[in-house]
């Protein structure tokens, strides 16, 4: 009867699939009773205590699935934003109390005058909502006089003399335009001689064909930059007459991907030269001809951006395109490298902290958005007060982040140490408190395993300066990728499949420098087209581009 009544008070205690254990302990301990006892009454409270074990754990499991259907739901028609509740303003404490703002023009106590801020001033009422027109001076203008319909006479006879004008500017629109060069080759032959003369056609970066170079870096920046697919573009085409098939978009964006696999491989060993990356990847089906089915590859993005601690090195970007998602591909993409990587809790990447890698043993610094994430699901699913309190502690963490935006490693790391870890301990001791708390099956358990199983590398940060607190910055350059893929659905093959990742890698770079894609690869066309040496691709890279920021000019 105790062995019962103690397994009832642990059932009261526990409300998840714990009470699976306890429910065995309760069903034997009445079985046990049944045999010892022949009291009908005794039998009965057996029998409603067994049942009661049988209700909880069904309730449990209910519980535990319809958190699993709220995740499903919110990811399916939810809002993407990861926004955490609404917390109370920690800085109107005194508005709160009833205590009036200090007063601008009232003197300080050491004799000086407090200024404040100046107050926002609010639109007029005709203006709310409407944003001001910027129109930039590099934009071609066409002038247009418009004269008076008296002309520059007067009703009573004598001239009118200027005194100045009024000057409006509307930004007008002209679709593409589509045009034809016709190249013509004068040939001239001396008859006393017989010598015969005829220039040269001037080199181009893609020969023999009838299409210029810069249709060709119109078709890829509009697909990789624009995520216009083959199909729209030839429906625009079709629009001005021109009978331009997609699947000879494809042979040129194949011919454009033979040409870029040098300037790629420049731009993947430059990163590589970098001490700390970040990498991530993403889904791509690739198309299986014959059948009429897609295959699950994968987009590996290897990622460069200083900017945040005033970095040296330009930010870059580079895609790699992979039949799956084999821990083996970002071992090969990232041979040679050495240093810290960041990335995700994705088991893959632990191979690369083997004593006996090339190269040696990469240091990994994972994400704290991916554990935020983690424990957002389940308040959003559960509405759990203890997942909210640990969200509140990581919010913490990311305002003291938000205050070391541009500046150096060494004042980001001295400035984590004496604000940022104290949070991180209290972080994970409210961790290590739940986990004696409650079930580690349930959501939230799931969430404070996949926390403390990556410890040491979430606090990577803390040690520095350099390594950023979430994966963002890769991430980020992902979204081009998944544009492509919800316009495009798949890739037709392999070969398209690097395509994507080759002008993805370009374009990419070209947007996290202030590069205009379209002017960057007319440069990069003329300089191949130049003969520029192969062993020197790496000054072709977007960051050297001086062609300016606007593809207009």
């Amino acid at each position: 009867m105790k062995d019962i009544q103690s397994a009832c008070a642990d059932l009261a205690g526990y409300a998840d699939s714990f009470v699976t254990n306890v429910a065995a302990r309760i069903s034997k301990a009445d079985h046990q009773r049944e045999a010892d006892y022949d009291n009908e009454i005794v039998l009965k409270d057996a029998k409603i205590s067994t049942l009661s074990a049988e209700i909880r754990v069904i309730k449990a499991d209910n519980r535990r699935l319809r958190a699993q259907i709220n995740k499903l739901a919110d990811m399916q028609f939810g809002q993407s934003s990861e926004k955490s509740p609404k917390r109370k303003d920690k800085g109107n404490v005194e508005a709160d109390h009833g205590k009036a703002p200090p007063d601008p023009m009232k003197p300080g106590q050491d004799g000086s005058s407090i200024v404040s801020e100046p107050e926002k001033v609010s639109k007029p009422w005709g203006m709310k909502g409407k944003q001001t027109v910027i129109i930039p001076a590099h934009l071609p203008r066409e002038d247009r006089v418009i004269e008076p319909k008296q002309g520059a006479g007067c009703t009573c006879g004598c001239a009118m003399r200027p005194m100045g004008e009024q000057v409006i500017e509307r930004l007008t629109y002209k679709p593409a335009e589509v045009r034809v060069i016709r190249e013509h080759y004068p040939k001239y032959v001396c008859r006393i001689c017989d010598k015969f003369v005829q220039a040269k056609v001037p080199p181009r970066a893609f020969d023999y064909t009838r299409f210029d170079d810069r249709l060709i870096a119109g078709l890829a920046v509009s697909k990789f930059a624009d995520f216009i697919p083959n199909y729209r573009q030839e429906q625009i085409f079709k629009r001005s007459g021109i009978k331009f098939h997609r699947s000879t978009m494809v042979r040129l964006m194949d011919e454009l991907g033979n040409a870029l696999v040098p300037v790629h491989a420049a731009l993947t060993a430059n990163l590589k030269t970098s001490t700390k990356l970040n990498m991530d990847e993403t889904v791509l089906s690739q198309l299986l001809p014959g059948n009429g089915k897609t295959k699950t590859c994968y987009v590996w993005a290897l990622c460069r951006d200083d900017r945040r601690w005033l970095g040296n090195e330009p930010p870059g970007v580079v895609f790699n395109f992979e039949q799956s998602r084999r821990g083996e591909h970002a071992e090969e993409i990232l041979r040679g490298f050495s240093g810290t990587l960041q990335v995700d809790g994705y088991a893959g990447y632990n191979r690369l902290t083997r004593d006996e890698r090339d190269g040696g043993p990469l240091v990994l610094a994972y994400c704290w958005a991916h554990v935020r994430r983690k424990f957002l699901d389940v308040f959003k699913a559960t509405k759990s007060k203890k997942a909210n309190s640990v969200i509140e502690l990581i919010n913490e963490i990311y305002e003291v982040e938000r205050s070391l935006k541009g500046k150096t490693a060494a004042i980001r790391l001295a400035v984590r140490k004496k604000e940022a870890q104290p949070i991180v301990f209290r972080l994970f001791t409210l961790l290590r408190k739940l986990s004696g708390e409650i079930s580690m099956k349930s959501t939230l358990g799931g969430a404070i395993a996949y926390t403390m199983k990556l410890r040491d590398g979430l606090t990577v940060f803390l040690e520095d300066g350099r390594v950023e607190f979430d994966n963002n910055a890769v991430e980020n350059t992902i979204r081009p990728i998944a544009l492509l893929r919800k316009n495009a659905l798949f890739a037709g093959s392999e070969i398209g499949g690097r395509n994507w990742a080759l002008m993805a890698s370009l374009i990419g770079t070209c947007k996290l420098n202030g590069v205009e894609p379209y002017a960057y690869l007319t440069w990069l066309f003329d300089r191949m087209a130049a003969g520029h040496p192969r062993s020197e691709y790496e000054k072709l890279l977007p960051w050297h581009c001086p062609k300016g920021r606007f593809g207009i000019e």
